[in-house]
């Protein structure tokens, strides 16, 4: 059985993050292979670096008053999700050692049969505006196996950062995107890759429903899951749900979020919020993940795209052929409470689900 190590942004206190990574690690399970994901986070990733890192980018980053203020509000609210998410973080297995540095990693370089850059936007700038080269393996030497699998660039990179990054892929032995815009930005390049799906979708619906609490509900509720600030969407949301007498549930980290529409549930273990997406009348979210689990679980759902990072959510969407569950008007409160066709859906990600698998299965090898 082939080891198999594989680097992701798994340390985000998230639920797409971790469940992106527990779904790699599973997937990776699934061609006979054994994943080890590397508990690799930035020294600036730290949980008590992270406000000020998220601070030196931020446009509070004004007067020492501003500052002062963010780090107030912000330092509690970061330290709950990273107590919750610590154990949540739990179903992925990880190296014995953790990794801070690119030094380290490549000082104490774990032995593996093939090196593997997982997905969730790992070709992304992180958390201080960069481009980090351990996400593009730079710590393996050349003569070592490296793949990628459903990698994301989550947007645009200017020409300095692919030129930055391109000796690097062209060390990769076979590439593998999630969004076509991966796939164009790396022709630019002149690298082949491959689209395949986000690793939350290599797990079928009853995969996912193994993980749900053993409880039932006759309760009907919409429920929001909202990465981005965005009023517009924090009203839309409540008049929704009053429009067609629902309850509505809010999922977040943030406790502060309690004075938005809805009932806040406060960072609840990874099972949980599986389980309230299955069990709601419809998702409301700008969230990539969000989208998927509600796809996967086949949950109504309606997409307010947020002003960056779109382009996954709308590449999913055509894929599955959903671009209507996009709202387009806030006076619309009709299209999320349309049926979907889950049964052509299905049919769609069970196709893509075998072409990605064969993807995996050729990059890890028998």
């Amino acid at each position: 059985m082939k080891k198999v190590l594989y680097i992701t942004r798994h340390i985000v206190s998230n639920y797409g993050s971790v469940l992106q990574a527990y779904a790699t690690q599973e997937a990776i399970k699934k061609v006979g292979a054994s994943p080890v994901c590397i508990d690799y986070f930035r020294t600036d990733e730290l949980p008590e670096n992270l406000v000020a890192t998220r601070l030196s980018t931020s446009k509070w980053n004004k007067n020492p008053l501003t500052k002062a203020v963010f780090m107030l509000t912000q330092k509690p609210v970061y330290a709950l999700a990273d107590k919750r998410f610590a154990q949540y973080r739990k179903i992925v297995k990880v190296t014995e050692r953790q990794y801070h540095t690119e030094q380290e990693l490549r000082d104490n370089l774990p032995e593996a049969d093939v090196y593997m850059t997982g997905s969730d936007q790992t070709w992304n700038t992180v958390v201080c505006g960069e481009l980090d080269p351990a996400y593009f393996l730079s710590f393996v030497p050349k003569d070592r196996r490296k793949v990628a699998y459903g990698a994301s660039f989550g947007g645009k990179l200017s020409d300095s950062e692919l030129n930055s990054v391109k000796p690097l892929l062209k060390e990769y032995e076979s590439i593998s995107v999630r969004e076509d815009s991966g796939v164009k930005l790396l022709e630019k390049m002149d690298i082949k890759a491959s689209q395949v799906l986000d690793p939350t979708f290599l797990l079928d619906k009853k995969d996912w429903e193994k993980l749900l609490p053993d409880r039932k509900t006759d309760e009907k509720y919409a429920l929001v899951y909202q990465l981005h600030p965005n009023k517009a969407f924090d009203k839309y949301a409540g008049a929704y749900a009053k429009k067609h007498g629902l309850k509505l549930y809010r999922i977040s980290h943030c406790f502060h979020h309690a004075v938005r529409s809805g009932k806040l549930v406060l960072c609840p273990p990874v099972e949980e919020f599986l389980w309230y997406i299955k069990n709601a009348q419809v998702l409301l979210t700008d969230s990539f993940h969000g989208t998927a689990f509600a796809i996967g679980l086949n949950t109504p759902f309606l997409d307010i795209l947020p002003s960056s990072y779109s382009e996954r959510i709308s590449s999913i969407l055509t894929l599955t052929g959903c671009e209507n569950r996009i709202l387009k008007d806030y006076n619309d409160f009709d299209t999320a409470a349309q049926p979907i066709d889950f049964d052509k859906v299905n049919a769609v990600i069970k196709s893509e689900r075998e072409k990605s698998y064969a993807i995996l299965q050729n990059m890890i090898g028998d």
